[in-house]
């Protein structure tokens, strides 16, 4: 007889959590930049909205995480544009 026979296991709610999280925060980002181009769109600015929102992110994300997390966080974004350019 086995000694695991009385074990239940349950399910990793840390882990679906994660996955939970990252789908959210995908579907987010998605939906943010959807509204972000409907502003360059109808205000004709890519520039402006651009600008609007990354002070707003930069700033709040300061205030979150911290000046060296956020430029981190930062220059990712810009190396991903990068590649990605290079790419198309």
């Amino acid at each position: 007889m086995s000694i695991n026979t009385n074990i239940i296991y349950f399910p990793n709610k840390l882990k679906r959590s994660e996955e939970y999280k990252k789908k959210l925060y995908t579907l987010i980002r998605d939906d943010i930049e959807k509204v972000l181009n409907q502003y360059s769109q109808y205000y004709k600015d890519s520039w402006a909205v651009a600008l609007a929102a990354g002070r707003f992110s930069s700033m709040k994300l300061q205030q979150l995480e911290g000046s060296k997390k956020s430029l981190e966080f930062f220059e990712n974004c810009i190396k991903s544009q990068e590649i990605s350019k290079i790419n198309q």
